[in-house]
């Protein structure tokens, strides 16, 4: 199974094979000693860590796509690197882990994190602890560590932080959109009050996916005038 979605350092002679720039991460080399146990380990314990309060500031949506290109842009800096070794592959997902890590430092450089649950430290001598260790791992050529889609991640995260990117212009809903069943008919009409309780709905699940930043100033005006409406039919 490893080798069928692991990223292949000679992909870009197989363009058939392109779809190994996603699936890799989505693998990992086989558990078959304590230390790619508690690699794979570390991996998802990063991702919950960091993952929520990173997913809380994008929205559901914008976290998902950040996740997935930075899974693509990290194998494809470790390809780059490595296009000339043959046999080369890569299966893990560091590279993404790599990049939600950064993004949280650069979000959040001053929170105090405890290293290995015992020592304090800031998020942002966490960074450089990241960049330093994975530098000095590029020294060692017997290293199976893939550095080079750690140092990639990284850079990723900082740019998209740095440049105030929005991946929203990847809508991956729009792919079952031709699969959806639309009625043929409306039947009922909402009148005023409901009308904005359904708007604030939306405007509400727009928060949950993409984070309050993405918000019109019209949509801050209908969720206020919602407001109003409750507290009247409370009182």
């Amino acid at each position: 199974l490893n080798q069928i979605l692991a990223l292949h350092a000679d992909v870009f002679q197989k363009p058939w094979l392109l779809w190994e720039f996603l699936t890799y991460g989505f693998a990992h080399a086989s558990i078959n000693s304590e230390t790619s146990f508690f690699h794979i380990a570390g991996n998802m314990l990063v991702l919950f860590i960091f993952g929520r309060p990173v997913e809380q500031q994008l929205g559901r949506s914008e976290f998902v796509r950040f996740y997935l290109v930075a899974i693509v842009i990290a194998g494809l800096g470790w390809v780059l690197w490595n296009y000339s070794v043959a046999g080369g592959e890569l299966v893990g997902a560091s590279g993404a882990v790599t990049a939600i890590l950064a993004l949280f430092i650069f979000m959040f450089p001053h929170q105090t994190l405890l290293l290995f649950g015992i020592v304090p430290v800031k998020a942002w001598v966490l960074g450089i602890a990241v960049v330093v260790l994975d530098l000095l791992r590029s020294l060692d050529q017997t290293s199976p560590i893939a550095w080079e889609a750690h140092l990639t991640g990284f850079a990723f995260g900082a740019a998209y932080f740095h440049f105030k990117w929005n991946l929203n212009w990847l809508q991956f809903d729009k792919l079952s959109k031709p699969f959806k069943s639309r009625p043929s008919l409306k039947i009922h009409k909402p009148n005023s009050s409901e009308r904005i309780r359904q708007q604030a709905d939306e405007i509400l699940q727009k928060i949950n996916d993409h984070g309050e930043r993405s918000l019109t100033s019209r949509e801050r005006k209908t969720l206020k005038k919602y407001s109003e409406q409750i507290r009247k039919t409370r009182d």
